[in-house]
């Protein structure tokens, strides 16, 4: 296959055999499984120098960085050139690592306005460690970055240590899917377009509330036998699963859910 059908795996961890890649590499397993041809960056090998916001903004014209930085240009290319975009992440403080806030400022600044993107498949993934708080905040950045270079994202896998296996199995599935999406781009017919798709992303629009409740979820589904259905029945507004059953309107409920869970967890 063409280099230009490649699904690129980019593992935005300092720790290169974390979580992070595992489900970069759940994701391009999926899409070898759907006879795409994968290749997998480790980021913590290309450490892309900070932008130093030069102007006057040449390098939106030149379409490079006016300073030497041989990782932006290894990686950029490899971005423009690739069939399908897997970008992977870990939460930090609810929020996106720092591998990846450089390289996709630097995109920002160098190809937003040419959009030599546009109609990329992409996908990202973030895995929330430790109490998975920012389980979506951490991923918002990934796709802003996908939106403003106009790239057709798919939806993200909220992952925590908690439903671990599960996001594991979605990022196969979608890894699969985004393979069969890497032989024509299919660019948004305008601005408008562009922002209802990203609108209609599921988890990208919840509030920290929702957050917390889509965590709650997560955590009492893994350890439902732990904690009992009793607790499972209080997640009726679920943003993830859509139960049935009575109303969750106190976040103070929403934890003590939460926090069973975790203590059926730590129990395991």
């Amino acid at each position: 296959m063409e280099e230009d059908r490649i699904v690129l795996g980019i593992v935005g961890s300092p720790n290169p055999e974390g979580r992070t890649n595992q489900l970069v590499v759940a994701a391009l397993k999926g899409a070898a499984e759907a006879g795409g041809t994968t290749e997998l960056i480790q980021l913590s090998e290309y450490v892309v120098d900070a932008c130093k916001d030069c102007l006057p903004w040449v390098c939106a014209e030149n379409l490079k960085c006016t300073y030497e930085d041989k990782a932006f240009e290894f990686l950029s290319q490899k971005i423009l050139n690739c069939g399908a975009l897997i970008l992977g992440t870990p939460v930090y403080w609810w929020d996106t690592s720092g591998l990846i806030k450089y390289l996709i400022l630097k995109m920002f600044r160098v190809y937003a306005r040419s959009a030599p993107l546009q109609g990329l498949p992409a996908l990202g993934l973030a895995i929330a460690g430790g109490t998975g708080n920012g389980l979506i905040s951490g991923i918002r950045p990934v796709y802003h970055f996908f939106q403003m270079l106009q790239m057709r994202a798919l939806e993200p896998v909220p992952a925590t240590r908690f439903n671990f296996n599960q996001a594991l199995t979605r990022a196969g599935e979608l890894g699969g899917l985004i393979a069969g999406m890497t032989k024509s781009r299919t660019p948004f017919n305008g601005l408008e377009e562009r922002l209802l798709w990203y609108d209609n992303l599921p988890y990208l629009g919840l509030s920290r509330a929702g957050e917390r409740r889509l965590l709650a979820d997560l955590v009492a589904l893994e350890m439902a036998e732990e904690i009992g259905t009793d607790a499972l029945s209080g997640l009726a507004r679920s943003d993830a699963f859509s139960a049935t059953g009575r109303n969750v309107d106190s976040l103070s409920e929403v934890t003590q859910v939460y926090e069973a869970g975790i203590r059926a967890f730590e129990r395991k």
